[in-house]
């Protein structure tokens, strides 16, 4: 069994091979989101290393490529995301193999850490190869009890609209000493407004304010999830006002049965009404590796929004 770096010409197998070992399930196996993901991504193209066996592609392992910043440093990360290993090849120790292969090509890189949220099933593999848990965000949740009809659904989001916006956000100074997603030129086109797997929507005042967020059905009704919020310069009163309202607004058209924000960027001040309940912390479990680093992880000042650790 030969252990090398993936090529473009691999891809067709990669998928067949993601399809054959995970099925469609909530993510569908395609070129369109693998490109999106692993090529288009501004952080980079994605490291990639696969197992062969007598020709047969028999595994995959992908590490996304992500940075965050703090104030003006710089912290090169990836993040776990694509595996796969053939029904008739698991159990060999592949996924271990090429999972600590990929790593060590990174510590040469210089990545400092590796992040992901793992599932109950893949969580104990991760902890036996160094992964240590951070915990699982906080999560604040709104009930709508006046559930209306929603006759009156609201418009699709025109990106376009805001491309100023996302310049300003993008360019904007680092002073925060919390750590957070580095937000390069062409990260919020590519995290939301080109991505293939969810339609995202947004509210703003084109100045002062983004808020971005996602309609997801569930069994108990819509939910409306709040995965990013952005705060510039001049956002004061009468803007919390005003977003909050526009909130209400795309609540009522849209007929949500309840509102969710999770994320560390406002841990004690919430611009957003989120009414009485308190923080639950059932949000996504966040596990963290090092790499090219000896510093400790887990007690780090991270700011992590909802939408750096969404599945994807």
């Amino acid at each position: 069994m030969q252990i090398r770096k993936a090529n473009s010409s691999d891809l067709p197998s990669i998928i067949d091979l993601l399809k054959v070992s995970l099925g469609e399930s909530l993510v569908p196996k395609s070129e369109e989101l693998w490109n999106w993901k692993h090529l288009a991504n501004p952080f980079g193209s994605s490291p990639i290393l696969i197992a062969q066996d007598n020709g047969l592609i028999c595994g995959v392992r992908v590490f996304l490529r992500w940075e965050f910043r703090q104030g003006e440093k710089l912290i090169k990360a990836c993040r776990a995301v694509d595996t796969a290993i053939h029904p008739d090849y698991q159990g060999k120790g592949i996924f271990k193999s090429l999972t600590l292969s990929l790593i060590e090509e990174l510590k040469e890189e210089g990545v400092e850490l590796i992040y992901n949220t793992p599932n109950a099933q893949s969580s104990p593999g991760y902890a036996k190869m160094g992964w240590e848990k951070w915990g699982k965000l906080p999560l604040k949740m709104h009930f709508n009890l006046k559930l209306g009809k929603n006759k009156n659904q609201s418009p699709k989001s025109d990106w376009s609209s805001i491309s100023s916006l996302f310049e300003k956000i993008e360019n904007g100074s680092h002073t925060s000493d919390k750590i957070q997603t580095n937000l390069v030129s062409g990260y919020l086109n590519w995290r939301y407004t080109t991505c293939p797997l969810f339609p995202y929507h947004f509210i703003s005042d084109g100045e002062t304010y983004l808020l971005i967020y996602r309609i997801k059905d569930g069994k108990i009704g819509k939910e409306l999830r709040i995965v990013d919020f952005f705060q510039l310069s001049g956002f004061g009163k009468n803007e919390k006002k005003q977003v909050n309202a526009r909130l209400k607004t795309v609540q009522k058209n849209e007929g949500v049965r309840f509102t969710s924000f999770s994320g560390l960027q406002f841990q004690n001040d919430l611009p957003i009404e989120m009414g009485l309940l308190p923080v639950m912390s059932i949000g996504p479990e966040v596990t963290l590796r090092k790499v090219a680093t000896s510093d400790d992880l887990v007690p780090k000042p991270w700011a992590w929004s909802l939408g750096d650790l969404e599945v994807f």
